[in-house]
């Protein structure tokens, strides 16, 4: 038969498998599943009969057998074989034949045979795929992960195609060694375990095999109770039951742990402030933004490294990962605080990397490789220099088009590195699906070109993960067709294949109408109203939040000026009067809005489909809806009445009953909401959401900024 190649090198050959049969050209005809289908696991010549079952234990053969039965209504049993065909090895089958019979099953085999075994002539992640006419489809794997990819595309291709199959020849393998995925499970919402099993299985159906759960205070850690009280924190139980529950699909576990930056909620502590950069700030009021931008360990004081090496020693031993995820990253606050003064001789490269060194001695000590982001020890040739050379670095960046710079840069130091794109779901309500593509796109190439051994796709909950994760499946494709095969394809076909392969739409039209939800359909984002509402410092004070205010100076780049004396209400109305423009856009966006979701619950007709049901949708895109009028209303108030069209038949502004009308909208959207976020997920930061809702719902009803 015929088979379709494509060259990445001359060592590689790879194949576009989201979906596969669309990209392959097979033999004539199709073959047809019958009324029962065997599952053959070839037993290996050096495998003992009685323990060969342990070969296969992180296939998906269960999986696939339950998806035969459902999409083809065929009954399906397992059987074991000896590869070798000598007179051990046919007694061996006959008595597995007998025990067959003894079970009910048939003796004689009608219908389709999946033969499935192993292939020394290939590497250990490459497999073969062949469908043949004759009622046979043989998976062949270099090693068990081979053979379990292979049963993963066997998987998409039966999904989308039913009862008939396409005869067709498929020889693969990826191109990163390594193809992960990190979540964000501290800065709002803490997963059910229930939705966290039910992930990893979509990342073993795309082939993934690392995971990462990003924790900075939502674990309960021992000594940190003061600090993840009242967050629903995953356990130890939660950690380890997860860990065995990846092993078994073939994914690695790997604990990510923020151990040096990103020390928010555990500095904010009276236990633990004392270790940072500025302990005087633990008690200002809470903030999204100031979550993200301080809060660093003092890297001079020789408790902070106690500290920090005492949660990697709690942590650790619930893996089986030999490697572990420090963090590093965005120590905004090192050598401007107390390190400062503790080491005052001491520059800031120096202090970075002496605090990595020392956690990586702990790490070794453990019998453990460490990970870093590489953010900052880019931005010094030096820090660089002074770092161990056995760390992984996870070199980020999450724009569309992005800087091949620091990837070079990386390589010429002979380091190892993954390339981290995002799926680009933070402080949105709907990813970004377009920039997403584009990111993991071009991560991907840059990784080949210059030698990345792996590719971490990212998934962050900023300003308290408002973005709901099953909303990030699309982007968890994209990361897997380009850590599998990054080659060009047309953004408009690879998202008509996520629609088939995801969603079970056969018009090829979801996707589109996704993608055009963040582009068309977002007039006031989730993180402009952040902003817009922590320019207040806490709550009911009037006065203005400095740090947040020079925050957003920087992201207007320096386009938009705050005058301190005048308070919170003026930098509002500056704010928003900045965004005149994208709040006016307000009816466009809402009609792309209405137009994306009814097309969308058309195709899905009810059902939930790739963690995507109706209810969700429609709940996600009135939250959007409510804030665009939000966002025009706010701007009324900041005296731009006469620059959008909110005025009634009578030319007066939006009265204050219609203020108060957007504030019971609000109220009662946040209740489903709230039904959404906890089919899901844990109580955890849900309440930090319904401040910012309920505080808009404050000042519509106050009718001023």
């Amino acid at each position: 038969m015929p088979t379709f190649e494509y060259t990445v090198d001359a060592a590689t050959l790879c194949l576009t498998l989201i979906p596969a049969p669309v990209t392959l050209e097979y033999t004539h005809g199709t073959a047809m599943i019958g009324s029962l289908v065997t599952i053959e696991k070839r037993i290996p010549e050096y495998a003992a009969t009685e323990g060969a079952d342990e070969t296969w234990e992180t296939l998906p053969i269960e999986q696939l057998s339950s998806e035969l039965e459902r999409y083809c209504g065929v009954t399906v049993r397992t059987r074991r074989v000896r590869a070798a065909t000598g007179e051990d090895d046919a007694s061996a089958n006959a008595a597995e034949d007998a025990r067959d019979a003894r079970a009910g099953a048939p003796a004689a085999m009608n219908g389709t045979v999946i033969s499935l075994g192993l292939d020394s002539r290939l590497a250990h992640d490459e497999y073969t795929l062949d469908v043949f006419a004759s009622d046979t489809i043989a998976v062949r794997g270099g090693g068990e992960s081979g053979l379990r990819y292979g049963l993963q595309t066997l998987r998409q291709i039966i999904g989308q195609t039913s009862r008939a199959i396409p005869c067709l020849h498929i020889q693969d393998k990826p191109a990163f060694a390594v193809r992960a995925y990190s979540l964000d499970v501290t800065r709002g919402r803490v997963p059910t375990m229930e939705f966290l099993t039910w992930f990893v299985d979509q990342l073993a159906l795309y082939k993934y095999n690392q995971f990462q759960l990003y924790v900075e205070h939502a674990f309960a850690f021992v000594e940190l109770s003061e600090a993840w009280r009242g967050t629903d924190p995953l356990t130890a139980a939660d950690i380890t039951y997860l860990d065995e529950y990846c092993a078994r699909r073939g994914i690695e576990l790997v604990p990510s742990l923020a151990t040096f930056g990103h020390m928010y909620m555990n500095l904010r502590t009276r236990e633990h402030r004392g270790l940072g950069e500025f302990p005087e700030d633990a008690d200002r009021p809470f903030s999204f933004i100031e979550r993200m931008e301080h809060h660093t360990l003092n890297a001079a004081d020789p408790k902070a490294h106690d500290f920090a090496s005492r949660l990697i020693e709690e942590y650790a031993p619930l893996f089986r990962s030999k490697s572990f995820n420090i963090g590093g990253d965005e120590t905004f606050d090192l050598g401007r605080g107390r390190s400062a003064q503790d080491a005052p001789e001491a520059g800031r490269d120096e202090l970075y990397a002496g605090f990595v060194r020392d956690l990586c001695e702990t790490l070794a000590r453990h019998g453990r490789q460490p990970m870093l982001w590489a953010d900052i020890a880019l931005e010094s040739p030096r820090t660089m220099d002074l770092l161990p050379g056995d760390i992984t670095m996870l070199n980020w960046m999450y724009e569309p088009q992005i800087d091949e710079s620091n990837i070079q840069t990386i390589a010429a130091q002979g380091r190892r590195q993954f390339v981290c794109p995002a799926v680009r779901a933070w402080s949105r309500f709907f990813p970004d699906y377009a920039g997403a593509w584009l990111n993991t796109y071009h991560m991907a190439l840059a990784g080949v070109k210059y030698g990345a051994e792996g590719m971490v796709v990212t998934d962050w909950g900023d300003y308290g993960h408002v973005n709901d994760p099953r909303l990030s499946v699309p982007g968890l494709c994209y990361g897997a067709q380009n850590a599998w095969n990054p080659i060009e394809i047309d953004e408009h076909e690879m998202n008509r294949r996520i629609s088939v392969l995801v969603y079970g739409d056969e018009s090829g039209r979801i996707m589109d109408c996704l993608v055009r939800i963040d582009s068309d359909g977002v007039s006031f984002p989730w993180d402009l109203a952040v902003q817009v509402l922590e320019l207040e410092y806490g709550s009911g004070t009037g006065m203005l939040n400095t740090d947040v205010a020079s925050y957003v100076e920087r992201s207007c780049g320096g386009e938009l000026v705050f005058d301190r004396t005048l308070g919170c209400a003026d930098a509002r109305r500056r704010l928003l009067l900045r965004n005149h423009a994208r709040l006016e856009r307000r009816r466009d966006c809402d009609r792309a809005l209405i137009d994306c979701g009814s097309a969308v619950v058309a195709v899905l007709d009810g059902s939930a489909r790739g963690g995507l049901n109706p209810e969700l949708l429609w709940v996600m895109l009135d939250g959007q809806r409510l804030f665009n009028r939000l966002g025009e209303e706010l701007l009324v108030l900041a005296g731009g009445e006469d620059a959008c069209d909110t005025k009634d038949v009578t030319g007066r502004a939006l009265d204050a009953s219609r203020r108060a009308r957007l504030a019971a909208d609000l109220e009662l959207w946040f209740e489903r909401y709230r039904v959404q976020w906890l089919s899901i997920g844990r109580y955890a930061e849900l309440a930090r959401i319904a401040h910012v809702v309920w505080s808009f719902a404050d000042i519509l009803r106050r009718g001023a900024l």
